[in-house]
């Protein structure tokens, strides 16, 4: 059995990819969630997805940058499902191209879902998680989080931004009783690039095999049962976010052709 048999969650931007993998895989643990995402017919696919797995899932429709639909997430969690658990802030959306030619407003709009959206939800969800003997938030980032690379300006400031907020609220919520996990995948199978806020060109990496959601999904799911601080998905990642910590040179050569 699943040491989070019978919890509840939130997770965000659960239409698909990697959001739609953890509520299955929550429900599989035994976990009840409240899943927001702004696609209607995507969002209730997962919903039946969850409950083809066994589970319990609540959908709210809506943009979690809006205080409404977070609003109405944590009234489905406390009224609904009697409480609140895990709160998992994946939703995201990035933008290609060089930083001197984007739109200022792609930057604004990248850090709205990115990172604002995420430390809301943390905040107006402290009280329910508080109540609970094993509550933990965790944020979906990015190996991008350790790295900045050329052409994904707007992308890794936010993941920067978001792992920053996860190390600095880690210690203070802790005393709360509520842990923080910070996730870092690579490049993940999913229509994320199909979605992008803005597209000035695509990036030499952008044929990159991903990997499979679900795979990101387990990590994740095993990180929070385990209460890990940090999750990488694959061991290229651990390279990746070691080697910009202790040989940022290397990174610097490497991407040099690529600005």
């Amino acid at each position: 059995m699943s040491k989070l048999q019978g919890q509840r969650a939130i997770v965000t931007g659960a239409s698909g990819g990697v959001g739609r993998a953890l509520a299955v895989r929550l429900a599989k643990a035994g976990v009840s969630s409240v899943l927001v995402a702004r696609r209607e017919e995507p969002l209730f696919e997962s919903v039946r997805l969850v409950e083809a797995a066994g589970g319990r899932a609540i959908p709210i429709v809506g943009d979690v940058t809006s205080v409404e639909t977070r609003a109405r997430a944590l009234d489905a969690a406390r009224d609904q499902l009697g409480g609140l658990d895990i709160v998992i802030n994946n939703a995201g959306v990035g933008a290609h191209g060089r930083f001197h030619e984007s739109n200022p407003e792609s930057l604004r709009a990248i850090f709205e879902l990115n990172v604002f959206a995420a430390a809301d939800l943390t905040r107006e969800a402290i009280p329910l998680l508080r109540q609970s003997p094993a509550a933990c938030v965790a944020n979906v980032g990015s190996v991008l989080a350790w790295r900045g690379v050329p052409q994904t300006a707007e992308y890794c400031a936010s993941k920067f931004a978001l792992r920053g907020l996860s190390e600095s609220i880690r210690p203070e919520l802790r005393k709360l009783g509520v842990h923080v996990l910070h996730a870092s995948p690579s490049t993940i199978a999913t229509d994320f690039r199909d979605n992008l806020v803005e597209r000035r060109n695509e990036l030499a990496w952008s044929g990159r095999r991903g990997v499979a959601p679900e795979k990101v999904a387990d990590r994740i799911v095993q990180g929070i049962e385990r209460r890990q601080n940090e999750v990488a998905i694959l061991w290229e990642d651990w390279w990746i976010v070691r080697g910009a910590r202790f040989v940022p040179w290397l990174f610097d050569w490497a991407l040099r052709r690529h600005g």
